[in-house]
């Protein structure tokens, strides 16, 4: 009886491993065919499931006989129900599954400022997208600038260069400000004159999305870029015709008005965007002076775009800004200056732009791009006593090729900047008029070495009327091995031809001498690499994680010193600057949910025999979290901390570490939304740790900002929709 039941204990055991099987699987992109990491692929209702490894394959064991139903999702492509009938007759044979992109939910992200028009993920170029969901959101939190956003990435730091103005720039890798080449719609318009006030206050509502490249990018545009490239991309007709307009107040008496229409035919489309930002002065500490001037700011910007054919598409704008800011005594703000309360700064500046564009797709491999823009800009200021005013004319006119094939990517072109500024006659100042002319040419190719890995080189000839000859040469590797792991490393080069007006501020201009022969421009080059990496855990939540690392050494910075007669001069200093560094983010997405980590570590120095010092308002610690989450079409909510560690100013002296905390909560509706917002809840400001000035009330002395000076800040907005 034993050897009986032992027997049919044995068959019994056989029969059911025979109705186990194996299950192996290939999932690729069915565009690119792209081997796809990280793949869920579940078995219809159970918890049983794998994901794919590098190699875009998986393998289930232990599945019955009989008709499975095999559930495979990936964020980014369409879901797929799979039925297998097992057994099959190759076990060990994977099925091969093709996985369709979402065109229909996500939108797809085409970079302009690498000049190639290509996909973020294909770009051998590191390059950072605050996309259209990031300027829809910050369109209501922050109506009356791009700064607010730009400096919630950890890699970026936004410093008021002018305690009087309430003037802002941006820095990039610990690097001066006047490092940071900031573009409009791929035209760089901020330099010399022009670029020295109100470059941030470009409203969100206009913006379709903001392009960030980490490190020298100086061989696309020209000189400038040799910490980093910002290009501000202004929004296109959208299919339906639709009217936003948005109001907001602040708790210090700041107003916005802004309005965005957009419509678009068959053959013509327009938008137009109309923004007013209204600011009364306001003493937060009760010093005396005020922290945030008095500001009337308006803009108007106009766009016509013309769909000649299918091959031809044209465009042309203009832009106008009107800004005109007053600081100071507030006695003097509110009232007129007397014997007592006597220094006072105002400033009126006039911006008027147009520019236009034209593309001619020649056939499926070759395109013609022609771009021009030209740029009046009008400053008039009074500082203290001290009057001054001063125009700028400026253009920019471009014509490329670009050429593209399966393996080869070619874009090639020529270029040319002038900048003229003129002084106002009678104006009591040491430097004159000037010139310039700037003719490039430049050429970059991305070239498909193997699937995975593609070479990126580059070089720019520019040909300066004073300066004469830079020649930039660039070169860069991408690595893809997977669809969800890319490394990147590139090597650079820029120059920075000496200003007297981005290394100088208004309060320096009466005793400002002419930049002399014997200044030598300024020459970086600089390393970039960074690792991306997305995969899926548990099914459900998704992980992005991005490590770059950077290097960028520049010499003959240049600086202002005072000479013996007691000028104001720019020379060249006696030492180099080189900046390391490492920038972390991770982001965690989960339904609803988002989260993100950064943390920034920059050793930024000037360096020379005997000298060793941290680059001024570098903090060289800096971490950021966000947490959002969303209800759909009904509410979306959010926090956001920072802290900014180790950071110096001049003479290398340290200043305190601190804490920014952020909120925001909105509620949405059919016609729109309504936005409360609150920056700084914690109310830090430099001026709980120490005086803003020094000397008199009559001749004050102003010290370096370095911390925030506004204080908690409330706002409430409504958004509309028609």
């Amino acid at each position: 009886m034993r050897l009986l039941f032992s027997l049919i204990l044995v068959i019994v055991v056989n029969l059911s491993s025979l109705g186990q099987n194996t299950f192996k699987i290939s999932i690729q992109d069915s565009v690119s065919h792209e081997k796809l990491f990280g793949v869920s692929i579940l078995i219809k209702n159970s918890t049983k499931g794998v994901s794919t490894d590098f190699n875009g394959e998986a393998e289930i064991k232990n599945i019955p006989n009989g008709k499975t139903t095999f559930v495979i999702s990936y964020i980014g492509y369409k879901e797929v129900e799979r039925i297998i009938n097992f057994p099959l007759s190759e076990e060990n044979t994977p099925i091969l599954i093709y996985l369709s992109p979402v065109s229909t939910d996500l939108d797809e992200i085409v970079v302009s400022s690498t000049r190639t028009n290509s996909r973020i993920e294909d770009l051998p170029m590191k390059v950072e997208v605050l996309g259209k969901d990031e300027m829809d959101e910050e369109s209501s939190i922050v109506p009356g600038g791009i700064g607010s956003i730009l400096g919630d990435l950890s890699i970026i730091t936004i410093q008021k260069t002018n305690p009087v103005n309430g003037n802002d720039a941006v820095r990039m890798q610990g690097l001066d400000y006047k490092y940071t080449q900031l573009l409009r719609d791929g035209l760089p318009l901020y330099e010399g004159f022009s670029g020295s006030l109100g470059v941030l206050s470009i409203p969100p509502l206009d913006l379709k999305q903001v392009e960030i490249i980490k490190g020298s990018a100086s061989t696309l545009y020209g000189g400038g870029a040799v910490g980093g490239l910002i290009n501000f991309i202004s929004k296109t007709p959208s299919d339906s015709a639709n009217l936003t307009l948005l109001l907001n107040q602040t708790s210090l008496n700041e107003s916005d008005v802004n309005a965005f229409l957009s419509l678009k035919g068959k053959s013509v489309g327009f938008t137009l965007f109309v923004g007013s930002n209204i600011k009364k002065a306001f003493d937060i500490n009760k010093d005396g002076f005020a922290e945030i001037p008095k500001q009337n700011n308006v803009i108007v910007h106009p766009r016509w775009f013309f769909y000649v054919s299918k091959k031809v598409n044209a465009d042309l704008g203009l832009t106008v800004t009107s800004d005109y800011r007053k600081g100071g005594d507030m006695f003097a703000i509110q009232h007129k200056e007397d014997s007592v309360h006597t220094f006072l700064f105002w400033e009126k500046v006039l911006r008027g732009t147009a520019d236009g564009h034209v593309s001619y797709d020649i056939n499926k491999e070759n395109s013609l791009n022609i771009k021009s823009t030209g740029s009046y800009f009008d400053r008039s200021l009074y500082y203290n006593s001290f009057n001054f005013s001063g125009k700028q004319i400026s253009s920019y006119s471009e014509i490329s090729h670009l050429f593209k094939s399966d393996k080869h990517t070619l874009v090639s072109g020529i270029n040319i900047i002038t900048e003229s500024f003129v002084k106002e006659q009678g104006d009591s100042v040491f430097f004159n008029n000037y010139n310039y002319r700037t003719i490039g040419i430049f050429s970059q190719e991305d070239w498909q070495l193997f699937k995975k890995i593609s070479l990126e080189a580059g070089v720019r000839a520019d040909f300066h009327t004073r300066y004469k000859w830079f020649v930039l040469p660039r070169i860069g590797i991408f690595y893809k091995p997977g669809e969800k792991l890319s490394v990147r490393l590139h090597y650079g080069t820029g120059y920075k031809t000496p200003n007297l007006f981005t290394t100088s501020q208004p309060e320096d201009f009466a005793m400002l001498e002419p930049v002399s022969n014997t200044v030598k421009p300024e020459l970086s080059q600089g390393v970039n690499m960074d690792i991306n990496y997305h995969f899926i855990l548990f099914e459900k939540l998704s992980v992005q994680v991005n490590q770059a690392f950077y290097y960028t050494n520049i010499t003959n910075p240049t600086i202002l010193g005072v000479d013996t007669s007691g000028n104001k001069v720019i020379s060249n200093a006696v030492y180099m600057v080189n900046s390391t560094g490492s920038d972390t983010y991770i982001r965690f997405g989960w339904k609803t949910w988002e989260f993100y980590v950064g943390y920034n570590h920059t050793e930024a120095k000037q360096e020379a025999t005997g000298i060793n010092f941290n680059m001024p308002f570098n903090p060289k610690d800096k971490l950021a979290f966000t947490l959002a989450f969303e209800i759909e079409d009904s509410w979306r909510m959010g926090v956001e901390a920072a802290y900014n560690a180790n950071q110096y100013i001049y003479n290398n002296i340290k200043v305190p570490d601190y804490w920014f905390f952020a909120g925001m909560i909105e509620r949405k509706f059919n016609f729109g939304s309504i936005v409360l917002n609150c920056e700084n809840i914690g109310d830090y400001r430099q001026s709980k740790h120490e005086s803003l000035y020094t000397g008199t009330t009559k001749s004050p002395i102003f010290k370096d900002i370095w911390g925030p000076v506004e204080g908690r800040v409330l706002n409430l907005s409504v958004k509309i929709n028609l």
